[in-house]
């Protein structure tokens, strides 16, 4: 009677070529519907209401927070931009437009997590604790400790607008922008080369990686300067960092806490978005850090002879 029950999970979004294309380069061009692109190019004429404010206005509409984690921030001479991570001014088409988009592209990269599971033989239903109560904008900043998922808008300037190389910490990412500057890492050729993205791209995070035991790879990615600048609207689907994780249910084995785990993982990291000064001083220490591991980890190896 198996065949009369009803599909586990959503039904599949991509075919078996766009996940194994996915999982080997850790991104993927998307394909949206037609409703998802409205409510992007909604967001994007709001987006470049929003940075043509003063300064002054658009930090006390989203003063930073957190790091670089919340708010309006801008790093001279580089890009501005503001991270959404719960609804602090639901009147203003930004906010009403960031809700329409946290709903579609939530839904959307959930769906493709399931993909990932069920082409892995793994359960659909793995991912509902981490993406609990974050596929709908947050009402307000209680959030902010638990739900990690955020909706960045980027204005790059001209020339100097970069991104360096990095992957992101979480799920899944979906990025899409108005002007050329994205790249990512094609793994098709042999040594891995830079090459230029258009449209919408789905990324694996690094926190999927981890949880699929190296099945799926993160997708390494950058902006570089380009001379007329780029404006790009980021949606990172991160863990819910509530309960404990069961490793068993992503094959592997033991059970941990969701947030030890995600700190795990986002500590081999450094803040691409900070200003230069703060990228290097947190380059140098994570140096520091590879460095005095490497040398414990040879300590240990057993000596000849």
């Amino acid at each position: 009677m198996d065949e009369f029950l009803p599909p586990q999970g959503p039904p599949p979004l991509l075919d078996l070529e766009q996940i194994y294309t996915l999982a080997y380069q850790g991104w993927l061009k998307a394909n949206l519907k037609p409703e998802m692109t409205d409510c992007l190019h909604q967001l994007s004429v709001a987006s470049d209401t929003f940075f043509a404010m003063d300064e002054t206005e658009k930090r006390s509409l989203y003063p930073p927070t957190h790091g670089t984690e919340c708010g309006y921030y801008r790093v001279v001479g580089e890009k501005e931009y503001v991270t959404l991570r719960y609804s602090r001014n639901p009147e203003l088409p930004l906010e009403q437009c960031a809700s329409d988009v946290w709903q579609h592209l939530g839904a959307f990269l959930h769906r493709i997590l399931c993909d990932l599971s069920r082409a892995a033989e793994l359960g659909v239903h793995v991912w509902d604790n981490l993406v609990a109560n974050s596929l709908t904008l947050p009402k307000d900043g209680n959030s902010l400790n638990n739900i990690t998922t955020l909706l960045r808008l980027f204005k790059y300037l001209p020339e100097k607008g970069i991104s360096e190389p990095h992957v992101d910490i979480g799920l899944l990412t979906l990025c899409v922008g108005r002007g050329r500057g994205l790249q990512v890492l094609d793994h098709n050729v042999q040594p891995p080369a830079w090459i230029d993205v258009d449209g919408p791209v789905v990324l694996i995070g690094d926190f999927t990686r981890a949880l699929l035991q190296q099945k799926v790879r993160a997708a390494m990615h950058r902006v570089v300067g380009n001379p007329n600048g780029r404006a790009s609207i980021v949606f990172a689907l991160r863990p819910y960092l509530v309960g404990n994780i069961d490793l068993k249910t992503f094959g592997g084995e033991g059970m941990v806490d969701a947030r030890q785990y995600f700190l795990k993982v986002k500590g081999s990291k450094y803040n691409v978005n900070a200003i230069k000064e703060v990228r290097e001083k947190q380059r140098k220490l994570q140096e520091q850090k590879r460095a005095a591991a490497e040398k414990e980890a040879a300590q240990q190896m057993p000596q000849k002879g």
